[in-house]
């Protein structure tokens, strides 16, 4: 999922930038802006010590480019305290519940894969495991006092196994996260295909925006639909 189509202008982009000596700025993804009835690609540029994904941090991108869709060439290359991108009113940012979702999703799978685990080494038994349990019992007795065997070696293991299956749903969402960018260039591409502006879809593209930069502001007023 490295290939998407919107590389180009990202490479427009860091190309023009160095020539500015710029190099401690870095492009957000491709985003569109719409100048005079007409719809044009919009790249913001951070730097590179903006944390652009926390809620708190409220970047306003130092330098925004403006590329022609059609002919892919810079039309302006700008510093916003000279050329701002916000005309008129700042329009609000808006999130929805990503953070609560990604939260109450990493404790359900961490549960869930943790309580699988700890059947799955209570009930599967190898022929040599249930002789053994016939043999000796399932219980042993440690300081004096009687444990399960299976209890005994989870909880011997639960440590490492909790420290495995937090990078496992990390990954996991990573991997969600990922997609979102995924389907967010082939919208971005299906739009500039379009030979008329689908205004709901840039919409959407405002939005996704939105919750994937949640620390950067004024994203919808950079489109300026």
């Amino acid at each position: 999922m490295n290939n998407f189509k919107f590389d180009k202008y990202l490479n427009i982009v860091n190309e023009e930038k160095v020539k500015h000596g710029l190099e401690l700025y870095s492009p957000l993804y491709p985003m569109f802006r719409m100048v005079d009835g007409k719809l044009y690609v919009a790249v913001m540029l951070t730097s590179d010590d903006d944390n652009v994904w926390s809620k708190d941090s409220n970047v306003k991108p130092e330098y925004w480019v403006l590329i022609d869709i059609e002919t892919d060439k810079i039309v302006s290359f700008n510093k916003t305290e000279e050329n701002d991108f916000v005309l008129g009113n700042v329009i609000e940012k808006t999130y929805d519940n990503s953070d609560k979702e990604i939260s109450k999703y990493t404790v359900m799978k961490t549960v869930e894969y943790k309580d699988y685990l700890k059947n799955d080494i209570k009930n599967f038994k190898m022929p040599i495991g249930e002789k053994l349990e016939k043999l000796l019992g399932k219980e042993i007795e440690i300081d004096g006092e009687k444990v399960n065997i299976d209890d005994y070696v989870f909880a011997n293991i639960e440590e490492e196994i909790s420290d495995k299956l937090n990078q496992l749903v990390e990954m996991m969402l990573w991997t969600k996260y990922g997609s979102i960018i995924f389907y967010y260039d082939l919208l971005f591409t299906k739009i500039i295909k379009e030979e008329k502006v689908d205004l709901e879809k840039v919409k959407l593209c405002i939005e996704i925006m939105n919750n994937y930069y949640p620390g950067v502001k004024y994203i919808d007023n950079l489109f300026n639909i």
